[in-house]
C-alpha cells in the first residue's frame, strides 16, 4: 500500500468512527425523545467511503413537531463532525421502500 492508500485509508476509518459515533448520539437521544430512528445506508451495510453520508431513517408517524425535535437532533450530532446526512422519514415512504431501507438497518 503506498501513502496515498494509506492515508485515504486512514481517513475512512475516522470519519467511519465519527458518523458512527454522532448516527448513535442521534439514535440515544432521539430514544429519550420517544422518537425511533435506525442506521441505515452504507454505514449500517459497512461499506462507508469517504465521500458517504449518514442515512437515519425516522420510524413511525410523527406531528410536525416531533419532525422538527429528530431534525434538530440530527442537525446538532452531525454539525461537530462536518457529516453529511440524510434524514428519511418512514412515513413518508412506500412500504416496499422501507422494507428495502431496513434490510440493512442497524
Amino acid at each position: 500500500m503506498n501513502r496515498m492508500d494509506a492515508l485515504i485509508a486512514q481517513r475512512r476509518v475516522s470519519r467511519q468512527a465519527a458518523a458512527l459515533a454522532a448516527a448513535h448520539a442521534v439514535i440515544r437521544a432521539a430514544e429519550e425523545a420517544d422518537i425511533a430512528v435506525a442506521l441505515v445506508g452504507s454505514l449500517a451495510r459497512g461499506d462507508f467511503a469517504p465521500h458517504s453520508d449518514v442515512d437515519l431513517l425516522v420510524r413511525g408517524p410523527l406531528d410536525s413537531g416531533r419532525r422538527r425535535v429528530v431534525e434538530r437532533l440530527a442537525a446538532e450530532a452531525m454539525r461537530a463532525p462536518g457529516l453529511d446526512y440524510d434524514l428519511i422519514f418512514e412515513d413518508d415512504l412506500s412500504p416496499e421502500r422501507v422494507r428495502e431501507f431496513l434490510h440493512d438497518a442497524l
